[in-house]
């Protein structure tokens, strides 16, 4: 037996639906807007100055202890302010003139120079280059550190301007 096909004429139909479809857009969406806050600190003086201690005018000739504060920004102290709950502390160098650990005020071409200590935060003992620890509470961002010098004259000085330039470092 013997079959035979026609497929010549074959005709494939394809019907596309064409039924109305609603495009869905989003009209509104949530974004978060975020910001982290770290730790940090500042000296609030003005000027960029952190001050400046004037032990005054005195005779070459006076013995007896001379002090003065250390006074920025008609503010007796260094103002220092940092993000509460915080943790600083501040140091002080022995300045361009010291010996042996001993602050010195100098007078340029004058060999004979002047002791002199530091006193922060009311403390009678002297500063040296010891960390002072500070700490902001939450709710407190702002501290004022008093700092005062203390001078001993030994009388028979060369008259001038004796200086020292010391580095306070604010760390946190």
């Amino acid at each position: 037996m013997h079959f035979s096909v026609n497929l010549a004429a074959v005709t494939v139909v394809v019907w596309v639906a064409t039924a109305a479809v609603t495009c869905q857009a989003a009209t509104s969406k949530a974004f978060d807007v975020t910001a982290t806050i770290v730790n940090g600190c500042a000296v609030a003086q003005a000027g960029g100055s952190w001050g400046q201690i004037s032990l005054g005018t005195v005779s070459g000739l006076a013995t007896g202890t001379v002090e003065a504060n250390l006074i920025a920004s008609g503010v007796s102290g260094v103002v220092i302010e940092c993000t509460p709950g915080t943790s600083a502390s501040l140091s002080a160098d022995n300045g361009n003139n010291a010996a042996s650990g001993q602050r010195r005020l100098m007078q340029a071409g004058v060999a004979t120079m002047v002791p002199y200590a530091l006193f922060a935060n009311g403390s009678t003992t002297a500063w040296t280059t010891q960390s002072l620890a500070l700490s902001f509470a939450a709710g407190a961002s702002k501290q004022t550190i008093p700092v005062k010098a203390s001078l001993t004259l030994p009388g028979a000085l060369q008259a001038g301007k004796y200086t020292d330039t010391l580095r306070l470092t604010l760390s946190w």
